[in-house]
């Protein structure tokens, strides 16, 4: 998860509270999931925005967009979550960067944490 609001632009996202995370694919202080084998993998994100605001989040597989989420509203703040499936090699990098569009990835107890899980569904 994400305890910290992060505003502007251009931010890989460092999801800073990891509560599982067997296998030590993530790394929490560079933001990346390194794939341990060769395989399909499912992943989930969540992003946060405050009334108002929008932010998008793009899914990185290596250098690459994979796919976008967006998060915002004019009347409350929202949270919404997507889920990813993609096939990887070993050593695929993650990640999950702000890049442009949108202002304001919201960080909030009572509105809800921007999140990002990945798992090992097959081992090809």
């Amino acid at each position: 998860m994400l305890t910290t609001t992060v505003s502007g632009q251009s931010h890989y996202i460092h999801f800073d509270s990891v509560k599982l995370n067997i296998g030590n694919a993530y790394n929490p202080n560079h933001g990346v999931f390194v794939a341990p084998y060769n395989g399909t993998y499912q992943f989930t994100v969540t992003a946060c925005s405050r009334t108002a605001h929008f932010v998008v989040l793009d899914f990185h597989v290596n250098d690459h967009v994979y796919d976008r989420l967006l998060a915002g509203d004019n009347g409350y703040d929202e949270c919404t979550s997507k889920t990813i499936y993609v096939h990887l090699n070993e050593n695929d990098d993650v990640f999950i960067k702000h890049e442009q569009t949108g202002d304001y990835l919201l960080a909030n107890d009572a509105s809800g944490l921007p999140s990002f899980g990945g798992v090992l569904l097959n081992i090809d």
